[in-house]
């Protein structure tokens, strides 16, 4: 049942939540860049009479109940902006070029101050331990890693993140139980050849043959050895690049470009693959060729027994049958990082949750995240700053 002392504590401080994501939407910084609002939320945390320790270069942990002996709940939202021009015209639009809380990591932050003051006011409440996160550096997947490598999933039992979203109308929560969302991975493959002129190719070594060549065995790679059923991955060609006049051959070119995944053994065997076709196609040209990549986001896997808590609690707040459980999308999220770990990294049982933000009677709610005009429905967030602070509650509190 959800607590009532918490529900009244939230829904009371509506205006609040409302008033401070209109505050850090008209200050948005771009990942590992938030100095402002990292400060903003460290003083909000400090002045709750909480202790805060500062990660680098930004991000936040604060705990309730530090020295319980009990389980270890984290609940985490992130705090970075988007390098996209915001085209509202309310009065809390962006005040800096350029930069925008497209995706909604401002209201993230809203909520879980709010989930913080009214879980400090129930801590006594808690047989265990609550670590607040506010991590930056989500668009890009720097922060989870950062915040991995930080040592904040260390001893957590269990972790839980939402998501704003418009895809889904207001009132609505959805969630998977395993694979929820992709990984991702960016690569980038730079040929080197030589240059000829164009009435006597043969003396070169062409270097966008190199990247055609690529694409047509990538493209087959694709086809006839990923499991698309059963580890399917999503394959993008982003930028190509190169040679320089229309008549010369081409000494150089450039091909970025990213794919997403579920199955960390998958994408492994892929990048192989990939490095495979890059010397493969190098070699037919007389070429060489580099080939560099970085993960962006890890597979969200949810966690069955944190699901379970988060279904339930959803249930409550939003209804029966107002709450989705086979969420299964192609995006990103690197929550994903801090469930199935980075490298060597601890990683911790948990799971991630879409919160429905679009208002049917209200079309200016309609756009989905990462849009120039996203606006998503303020009343959506005292329902998500509840369902933060009652999953940490039941939590801690399940036997």
């Amino acid at each position: 049942m959800i607590n009532k002392k918490l529900k009244e504590l939230i829904y009371n401080d509506e205006a609040r939540i409302i008033k401070q994501r209109r505050e850090i939407h008209q200050n948005p910084e771009l990942a590992m860049e938030e100095i402002k609002t990292n400060d903003y939320i460290k003083k909000e945390l400090e002045s709750y009479g909480l202790e805060v320790k500062q990660l680098e270069p930004t991000g936040l942990i604060a705990e309730i109940n530090p020295d319980s002996d009990g389980k270890t709940v984290l609940l985490r939202a992130d705090f970075d902006a988007l390098p996209i021009e915001e085209t509202n015209d309310f009065d809390f639009k962006s005040k800096n070029l350029g930069k925008s809380h497209a995706c909604g990591h401002d209201t993230h932050t809203a909520m879980l101050l709010a989930a913080t003051r009214a879980l400090i006011e129930i801590k006594n409440e808690l047989p265990g331990t609550v670590r607040l996160l506010f991590q930056p550096g989500e668009e890009t997947g720097d922060g989870g890693k950062a915040v991995v490598k930080q040592g904040v999933t260390k001893g957590v039992d269990s972790g839980f993140a939402i998501h704003i979203h418009t895809a889904f109308p207001l009132g609505y929560a959805a969630t998977g139980y395993g694979e929820t969302m992709a990984g991702n991975y960016f690569f980038e493959v730079n040929f080197k050849g030589k240059s000829a002129h164009g009435s006597t190719p043969y003396l070169g070594h062409d270097a966008i043959m190199m990247v055609n060549t690529f694409i047509n065995e990538a493209n087959a790679a694709m086809a006839r050895k990923v499991d698309a059923l059963n580890n399917p991955i999503v394959l993008n060609y982003g930028v190509i690049s190169g040679g320089s006049v229309a008549n010369a051959v081409a000494s150089d070119a450039k091909l970025t470009a990213s794919f997403r995944f579920f199955s960390n053994d998958a994408a492994d065997e892929f990048l192989k693959e990939l490095k495979r076709i890059a010397d493969f196609s190098a070699d037919m040209y007389g070429g060489s060729v580099e080939f560099n990549y970085n993960q962006g986001a890890g597979p969200v896997i949810n966690e069955e027994n944190s699901t379970d808590t988060a279904v339930k609690v959803a249930k409550e707040i939003f209804g029966e049958d107002k709450v989705m459980t086979d969420l299964k999308v192609a995006g990103s999220e690197d929550f994903g990082l801090l469930l199935a770990g980075f490298e060597d990294y601890e990683a911790m049982p948990g799971t991630y949750m879409a919160v429905g933000a679009k208002n049917p009677d209200d079309p200016s709610t309609f756009p989905v995240n990462h849009s120039q005009d996203f606006n998503p429905d303020e009343s959506a967030f005292k329902n998500g700053a509840l369902l933060l602070a009652q999953y940490a509650y039941d939590f801690l509190n399940e036997n």
